[in-house]
């Protein structure tokens, strides 16, 4: 197959973007199969690169634009991540053009030439300033509550954002005297996982709930107080922004401190403790221990002080 133009009907946009247009990324995420999270990603890459074919005139695309493009990032200083992410979504997108006939896949085998980091990009608090965090919503109004709640269960239980958008109230279950609430998971579509809920936590959600008043099963477990939106499912957004207004109420106003930083803080403060790998793995619903050997890694960092034991020997007072 030649890399040329197939003019389909419904995809061409007009002469100067020929098929690669909106409608084409939107006709690819609708036949992805991925979850929402994903296509939203898919998206955001495939319009960077297709605003990369509209400004370079290029109508017909072939490797070595790619290649350019790929160079272009790399000069405007994008992350690593973000340039093998970017280059992840053009692979999937070219690989389906070639399976349907529209394009070949000049994108084959393409690398990146950048070597992402394994190191997290987010900063974790301590035990300390985790208690600190949720001493910071003072209060009792309804959203006062939910926010303490939510922060509770973030912490201590490792919840991603989406998680705890995601969860109903009926998905608290009690199983031999003890409370689980299952999630959706990443990369799932139903809840079949579950995480430990602490008893500061559950005491916090259930007074949340019982200010609330008559929540169902079926019901988001954390919803919007605000006029516009009230009682509808709380948004992500909505808990980043509170997570970084309450960081910056306790003086910690940094890029890498996120409503992400939670989970790594949890993922931390476990391996601090010294609980065991396996059960640090199971709590933070890693598939791979690698991932979870990370943070061990950064234990070890912390406990590593062989620079200054040098220095001390080389400066001796």
């Amino acid at each position: 197959m030649t890399a040329e133009l197939v003019k389909v009907e419904n995809l061409v946009i007009n002469q100067s973007t020929g098929i690669f247009g909106k409608s084409l990324i939107e006709r690819f995420v609708k036949f992805a199969g991925v979850a929402d999270s994903s296509r939203q990603t898919y998206t955001k890459c495939l319009k960077q690169l297709f605003k990369f074919f509209s400004a370079n005139e290029i109508i017909s695309p072939t490797r070595a634009d790619l290649i350019t493009w790929l160079e272009e990032m790399k000069a405007e200083g994008k992350s690593a991540a973000t340039i093998q992410l970017y280059l992840t979504a053009t692979k999937i997108f070219f690989r389906w053009l070639n399976q349907e006939g529209f394009y070949s896949n000049i994108a084959d085998h393409l690398k990146s030439g950048v070597k992402p980091s394994h190191n997290h990009k987010k900063d974790a608090l301590t035990v300390e300033q985790c208690a600190e965090l949720i001493k910071n919503v003072k209060g009792n109004k309804l959203k006062d509550l939910r926010d303490r709640a939510i922060l509770k269960l973030m912490t201590t239980a490792g919840l991603r954002t989406i998680e705890v958008v995601r969860a109903n109230v009926g998905d608290i279950r009690f199983e031999r005297g003890k409370t689980f609430l299952y999630v959706v998971g990443k990369g799932h579509v139903e809840a079949d996982d579950k995480v430990l809920l602490a008893k500061q936590a559950y005491s916090a959600i259930k007074t949340y709930l019982k200010a609330r008043g008559g929540a169902q099963a079926k019901e988001p477990l954390f919803t919007s107080t605000s006029r516009r939106n009230k009682n509808a499912r709380l948004q992500t957004q909505v808990i980043s922004r509170m997570v970084k207004f309450n960081l910056r109420g306790m003086g910690l106003d940094s890029p890498r401190l996120t409503a992400h930083s939670l989970r790594h803080s949890t993922a931390s403060n476990l391996i601090f403790a010294g609980v065991e790998l396996p059960k640090v793995q199971m709590i933070l619903r890693h598939k791979n221990i690698n991932t979870t050997m990370i943070y061990v890694a950064a234990w070890e960092r912390y406990q590593n002080d062989g620079e200054q034991f040098l220095a001390d020997k080389i400066w001796r007072e």
